[in-house]
């Protein structure tokens, strides 16, 4: 248990306080709207087998003495500021974090370059703009108080369902003498890198600051960033991601193969992509042009469905485009089953039959077009289905609801701002209290003992697996769909790093146990099978910007 001062007074935080970190610190929940965060000593053991890091955590603590009490007094409130600082000691003590608001049921401005997030939270592409013109204020109100950002990137903006966000990692920011010696890969800016190594050599300024803006703000608007997409020449060698911003290869490109799951750059203005041109291949820096923004309107066809933010659909507007096509490859034959101008929310195979849950004209809707609840669709909602049962659950509240049944509620514990629970074709589980629950034809019926609010989970046909972080400790356990008990001696390798996304898909016998975390400013790709019993099978990792299966 590590003991800190806070205004002179002792604090022992265990080590199930900590709500998140990464590799420079964990953040601790604290009372009365506060968290903390620590940074890590160079004993930590996340640092054992890394002298660098040790190095780097050394500097860090040791520029923190005199770096964070002469944090700028008035910055914009969106920037989540130091409230106070913590020693070792009560009195003559070395700083050894800060305290800071709680910021609660928020989401990383990088979901917003999540397609799948996007569309079943019902996050348009207005909104989208709303934020980023808020961020534009924020970054040059910054700027105009000699404060850069630094390490600007879409981990540390947080929105709120509002749109309110808040930019954090404060300490970080490159103020006065001190300057911001972090860097995220995807968001560095190559004017302040070698010619061979995509790695700053001088300091950040407001010029870097705006280029990680325009990074953020096309993968927000089209699910791709500059660099995104398979470089696939004619001739000569294929280029990963670090080589393309190097050579300024970006996904407008001819030999860049443009990604599927990305909107069409076409339904951008060609203003905005001629700005995102210039920046990315000509390397044009300075505050981003908000009259951009300003004059941007997104809307949906009513014709084909595109959203676009152009005058016309630019699909429907070319000459001779087709409306509708079918496309028969060899003795392929596609099916429809289902078409919606609405969002597919969840949609499972269960019991011999495909379900789905979909919203369409202001109302939640099955498979057979019932009516299961009114409303708007909301980012805070997860879903999940149990047969002709719907699951929707909100913040601590997961509601049952039945054909012709009253609604049933109950109390789960969360995981940030997302309630935990799952649903396989017979039952429904949630973790309440530290406690994995599953309905039953008495009741609720527990299955085993978590860690409470740091455990997230999944369920299959047959069994489910789970994972909970506390500081260092991972534990990953797995348990069977039909009966009480949990093995938490499951062998996957700890995390490192920090979480950004975690899933997991099943077979009868398998799980495929999948996770993403930001390390040393790269998004890493993790895969492992697990079986029924516990068993690791195998496991492999990847960089999204590479160019393997798990990327």
């Amino acid at each position: 248990m590590t003991t800190v001062y806070l205004d002179g007074k002792r604090h022992q935080l265990p080590a199930a306080k900590i709500i998140g970190g990464g590799g420079e610190a964990d953040i601790y929940e604290l009372d009365h709207g506060r968290v903390l965060k620590l940074y890590k000593q160079p004993s930590d053991p996340a640092y054992a087998m890394d002298d660098n890091a040790r190095v780097g955590a050394q500097l860090r603590l040791d520029e923190c003495q005199t770096k964070l009490p002469a944090f700028p007094a008035h910055v914009p409130p969106e920037v989540v500021a130091p409230l106070g600082l913590a020693y070792n000691r009560a009195h003559g003590g070395l700083v050894v974090g800060y305290t800071m608001p709680y910021i609660s049921g928020a989401e990383t401005l990088l979901m917003y370059g999540d397609r799948r997030y996007r569309e079943s939270s019902g996050v348009d592409g207005n909104h989208v703009v709303a934020v980023f013109r808020q961020l534009h204020r924020v970054v040059g109100q910054l700027h105009r108080q000699r404060v850069v950002i630094g390490d600007f990137n879409d981990l540390n903006v947080l929105v709120q369902p509002d749109g309110t966000l808040h930019v954090v990692d404060a300490d970080s920011m490159q103020y006065g003498s001190f300057l911001c010696r972090a860097f995220t890969a995807r968001f560095a800016d190559p004017l302040h890198c070698p010619a061979d190594q995509l790695m700053p050599n001088r300091p950040h300024d407001a010029g870097s600051d705006w280029y990680a803006y325009a990074i953020m703000l096309m993968q927000s608007l089209l699910y791709v960033g500059p660099y995104g997409g398979v470089h696939r020449p004619k001739v000569g060698p294929r280029l990963q991601h670090d080589a393309r911003v190097l050579r300024r290869l970006t996904v407008f490109g001819s030999d860049v193969i443009y990604p599927k799951p990305a909107l069409p750059y076409g339904v951008l203005p060609d203003e905005l992509l001629e700005q995102f041109r210039r920046i990315y291949e000509q390397d044009q820096r300075g505050e981003f042009p908000l009259p951009l923004l300003e004059a941007m309107r997104w809307t949906t066809c009513t014709n084909c469905q595109l959203a676009h933010a152009r005058g016309h659909c630019p699909q429907c507007a070319r000459p001779g485009a087709v409306r509708e096509a079918v496309v028969v490859r060899g003795t392929v034959t596609a099916t429809r089953v289902f078409r919606t101008h609405g969002r597919i929310l969840y949609a499972a195979w269960q019991g011999g039959a495909l379900r789905y849950l979909y919203h369409e004209a202001d109302a939640f809707r099955r498979e057979t077009g019932a009516v299961v609840a009114p409303g708007s669709l909301d980012p805070e909602v997860r879903y999940r289905l149990c047969g002709d049962v719907t699951l929707m659950g909100r913040r601590q509240r997961l509601l049952a609801l039945a054909p012709d049944q009253p609604p049933s509620s109950l109390a789960t514990d969360t995981a940030g701002p997302l309630p935990v629970f799952d649903a396989n074709e017979r039952h429904w589980f949630w973790i309440q209290a530290g406690q994995l629950m599953r309905n039953g034809t008495l009741g609720a019926e527990y299955l085993g003992d978590v860690l409470p609010e740091r455990t997230l989970f999944w369920v299959g046909p047959r069994f489910g697996l789970g994972f909970y972080r506390a500081g260092q400790l991972m534990r990953t356990f797995v348990f069977r769909a039909d009966r009480p008990g949990l093995n938490d001696q499951v062998p996957v390798p700890a995390l490192s790093g920090q979480l950004i996304d975690a899933t997991c898909v099943f077979s009868d016998q398998l799980a495929w146990f999948m996770t993403t975390t930001q390390e040393q400013g790269r998004l890493i790709n993790r895969c492992t099978v697990v079986d029924e019993r516990g068993a690791v099978l195998g496991t492999g990792l990847a960089a999204q910007d590479d160019t393997s299966w798990l990327a």
